[in-house]
């Protein structure tokens, strides 16, 4: 088993002073990884009586070939319908039992399941979890109940909503090779598609411990916790799991643009980019970049894009911008628009294209960089106020291939950046042949 102790500083930074941050709270934190490859980090957080258990599991939808689709997110349901040893429904019933919180989340990347009990009964959650790691029971009856399940989210979600419906056809634009472009929730033909023996081998392929991550947060002392986890896990046998999918993308294919008519009141715009993450960016300032610019656009009403658009010019009723640095592969930076009524998809689209462009051309003033870096420290400082904070962004960055090491050193990167930076980055990134563009239409009268 390999074992490193560190402390962990959250760092709490006054406003006017970067360079020097002041640390406020020191959570000592644990990073261990057993003999069967199971990692596990367990935090010291004694603020209150409590305890968070996360496991990430390594795959998700990008893992996914067409035929499959779906798949991870049906097993997510069935991992809580029992094992051998806790059949039926009764994890469910322990943790309402014994006053605890469980829930999990499929994404691209990952399956995470998460357990928040009181302290005393960590035991309980890590005995859970490790039994059905490896003993779940794959019935017809809870297959059959929850497919359909599914399949009724996948209504809800995505079918009866022409946005989400149109955003998921935008990704096959948007990502031209990356296995990214492939919904979470699958496609309704190929949830129907699925049987039993497919669940069982996505199961024993990817549910192993050298394909997880443990994370525990709370009031513990870390070194008996790790005993605690060694007699559960310890013993779950390491499996070889299959290759996963490419996540890179290409850059510079060319434009791609998309017209959809659904049956929406108001048009919408969604403009994109190809961008890296911090997990495959060749210069790591990229990215943070990327997250400082994703902020001067869009980070309240007084962003420029907010500013700009809806309220100054008027024609636009609201603006998003999305980018996410801890993917493990190629990502988007992406741009949705709503008009005010009567304004044309194409002026919202010169008008972000204009706003681009200045930052192309334009350095961004001190004051404004200053002002956006800080808030975005702040924001990121609160997120991991509590326990599940800390433990969903340890979490989100190791399975993501990124070390949770960099959470205390992510502050100063974002400090770094440069009105240099932010010119070089657009130039680089936000160029008509890496980009898409979807415009989203009113079904016509037939």
């Amino acid at each position: 088993m390999h074992l490193s102790i560190f402390s962990f500083t959250c760092l709490i930074f006054c406003t006017s002073a970067y360079a020097n941050p002041q640390p406020k709270l020191t959570h000592t934190t644990l990073e261990a990884k057993l003999d069967n490859g199971l990692k596990v980090i367990i935090r010291e957080d004694r603020r209150s009586p409590m305890v968070m258990t996360q496991i990430w599991y390594t795959v998700g939808s990008r893992d996914e070939s067409g035929n499959l689709s779906g798949i991870s997110h049906v097993l997510e349901h069935m991992m809580f319908k029992g094992t051998s040893k806790v059949p039926n429904d009764e994890f469910t019933r322990l943790s309402r039992l014994y006053g605890g919180s469980v829930n999990a989340a499929t994404f691209t990347n990952y399956t995470n399941y998460y357990q928040l009990y009181q302290k005393d009964f960590l035991a309980l959650a890590l005995e859970l979890e490790a039994d059905r790691m490896s003993n779940l029971v794959l019935r017809q009856q809870d297959f059959d109940t929850e497919v359909k399940v599914v399949m009724e989210e996948r209504l809800q979600r995505i079918d009866d909503n022409p946005r989400a419906l149109a955003f998921e056809r935008f990704k096959w634009v948007a990502y031209p090779t990356s296995h990214y472009r492939q919904p979470v929730i699958g496609y309704m033909k190929n949830l129907k598609a699925l049987d039993l023996e497919h669940l069982k081998k996505w199961y024993q392929d990817w549910y192993t411990p050298n394909n997880a991550i443990l994370v525990i947060v709370g009031d513990v002392e870390t070194k008996t916790t790790l005993e605690l986890v060694k007699r559960y896990f310890a013993k779950i046998p390491a499996k070889q799991t299959p290759e996963r999918n490419d996540v890179l993308e290409f850059s510079h294919v060319g434009y791609r643009q998309l017209e959809v008519r659904l049956p929406v009141q108001v048009p919408h715009l969604y403009l994109a980019w190809n961008v890296h993450s911090l997990a495959t960016a060749p210069n790591l300032q990229d990215a943070y970049t990327l997250v400082i610019m994703k902020n001067i656009l869009d980070s309240g009403i007084t962003s420029r894009l907010h500013n700009n658009l809806v309220r100054k010019q008027k024609i636009a009723t609201s603006v998003s911008v999305s980018y996410d640095s801890y993917s493990r592969g190629d990502n988007l930076f992406s741009i949705s628009a709503l008009p005010v009524n009567g304004v044309p998809l194409q002026d919202i689209e010169k008008a972000l294209l204009s706003e681009i462009e200045q930052l192309k051309n334009t350095p961004v003033t001190s004051d404004e960089i200053n002002r956006v870096i800080t808030r975005h420290v702040a924001d990121l400082i609160y997120s991991q106020d509590d326990i599940a904070g800390q433990a969903r962004s340890i979490g989100t960055l190791e399975v993501n291939g990124l070390s949770h090491r960099i959470l205390d050193q992510l502050p100063q990167h974002y400090a770094a950046v440069t009105p240099e930076d932010i010119q070089r980055v657009a130039n680089t990134y936000f160029n008509r042949d890496n980009s898409s563009s979807m415009y989203i239409l009113p079904e016509q009268e037939k």
